[in-house]
């Protein structure tokens, strides 16, 4: 089960902000998703949207979708806009003294296009360098999932990963990949069927240290074939 933690949740939210790397949200609307009142106003909307384009509610078999997609939007597809989901991201003394890179790979991503809301389907890998702290790798998965979670444009959630690591770790040396099919571009009729995305940060020792720096990608070619 997935241990929460709201007050770290939000220095990252205050992190991103000061970064300019948060998404464009109305967070007091996002705070009102355990309100009663506010998912029943979501779903009134959304069967009028739903009506207005030609869908019969009462028919039996759809009766329920505007419910049912309310609770997918605010639990399920879009829960990494609500820090109060912020997964607790426990760290460990590194007292071994461990100073070599830690790779984890084949991180499942799934995200949706602030575009399109259309699927987005992809694989990360994620390298750092430990000074003091270590995490389990668990944990990454978990954070990678929370930023996942939102509508997102694959440039900031690298982005995002990359940085929110860095500050929880306290160290630099951080790298983040993702390669990710786009569905706003496969299902839209673009030629565009086998096509992939690949974004990455590098900071730290990973920038600058060309050795680092073809080892971390050569990670990730082994990681793709």
């Amino acid at each position: 089960m997935l241990v929460k933690d709201y007050v770290l949740g939000q220095k990252v939210e205050q992190l991103l902000i000061s970064l300019g790397l948060e998404n464009q949200i109305i967070n007091d609307n996002i705070l009102k998703w355990q309100e009663q009142s506010h998912i029943d106003m979501l779903e009134h909307k959304l069967s009028e949207f739903l009506h207005a384009l030609g869908f019969d509610l009462d028919a039996s078999i759809i009766r329920n979708v505007p419910n049912r997609m309310v609770k997918y939007f605010t639990q399920e597809l879009f829960y990494g806009l609500d820090y109060r989901n912020f997964p607790s991201m426990l760290t460990m003394a590194n007292n071994f003294a461990y100073k070599s890179p830690l790779f984890s790979q084949g991180i499942t991503v799934h995200s949706s296009c602030e575009h399109h809301l259309a699927t987005i389907k992809g694989v990360a890998t994620i390298a750092y360098i430990p000074d003091k702290k270590l995490i389990g790798f668990g944990k990454i998965n978990q954070l990678v999932n929370f930023f996942a979670h939102r509508p997102q444009l694959q440039e900031r959630l690298t982005r995002q990963i990359n940085v929110v690591l860095q500050n929880l770790l306290g160290t630099p040396d951080v790298a983040v990949s993702i390669i990710a099919t786009h569905d706003c571009i496969v299902m839209r009729g673009i030629d565009g069927d086998n096509s992939k995305v690949t974004t990455y940060e590098l900071s730290g020792r990973f920038s600058s240290d060309s050795n680092l720096n073809q080892q971390f990608f050569s990670t990730i070619n082994t990681s793709h074939n």
